[in-house]
């Protein structure tokens, strides 16, 4: 347990942590669909049984009726629209259309529930980076001094491969506050976290598997956040043994 006035680590620290595990996923492989497309018929034909006789008129099979359209007129279909329903990674494609998670208004203001949306907003943010492979939203509330936190957003970028994408990894958390809503030396807030991982998959742009993680279960992280002007920020994290 880190006590107050401690210096937090600022050694790097990998995404692995999130990512550990030894339980090989199973069923990750993508299934190729085909549409079947029917044969053309209905080409015309002219029955040569013509009747005997001056003037006889030829009969004439397979003609299109008056409902058809006319010969030579381009068939037109309707566009297709794009599925607007929220869909997680998977092997047959990247997450389409997540909902970007939103900081609530309590986040900001320097109260008890304040600090705890603000952290619990983190996990959220951090959580999305890994569904979506979009780590803008957490390190818009995540400080510049932090350094652990850097590395780990830039892993979770660069672990995916180039036209990949990822599939899983969302978080669950808990949320406990160490020592009440009482800063330490530094003036610093800790929280500790429980972090659970679903598990997490990583695509090449042809659709094979890069990496993956089992997830993980009861990872807990001591979150060293400050209220700086008229928001919260994270400074630090460390992870510590169950």
């Amino acid at each position: 347990m880190v006590t107050a006035g401690r210096r937090w680590r600022t050694a790097t620290m990998t995404a692995a942590v999130l990512m550990t595990g030894t339980l090989a996923l199973s069923g990750c492989t993508g299934e190729a669909s085909a549409t079947d497309t029917p044969g053309a018929s209905g080409s015309s034909s002219v029955s040569g049984g013509a009747s005997s006789g001056p003037g006889a008129t030829p009969v004439v099979s397979g003609s299109p009726s008056a409902s058809s359209p006319s010969a030579g007129s381009p068939s037109t279909s309707p566009t297709p629209s794009a599925d607007p329903r929220p869909t997680a990674g998977s092997a047959k494609g990247p997450a389409r259309n997540l909902p970007k998670p939103t900081m609530p208004a309590a986040a900001k203001q320097k109260t008890e529930a304040g600090l705890r949306a603000y952290a619990g907003y983190w996990v959220q943010a951090l959580s999305y980076a890994y569904e979506n492979n979009d780590t803008k939203p957490v390190r818009s509330v995540s400080n510049k001094e932090c350094v652990d936190c850097i590395s780990l957003y830039d892993s979770i970028d660069t672990n995916v491969p180039a036209g990949g994408w990822a599939a899983g990894g969302k978080l669950s958390n808990h949320l406990q506050l160490r020592d009440g809503f009482v800063p330490d030396i530094n003036g610093q807030y800790v929280v500790i976290v429980r972090i659970d991982q679903a598990p997490y998959v990583t695509y090449t742009s042809s659709g094979k598997i890069a990496s993956r993680s089992s997830g993980v279960n009861d990872l807990f992280f001591l979150l060293a956040i400050e209220y700086r002007g008229t928001s919260w920020s994270l400074i630090n994290y460390d992870p510590v043994k169950s």
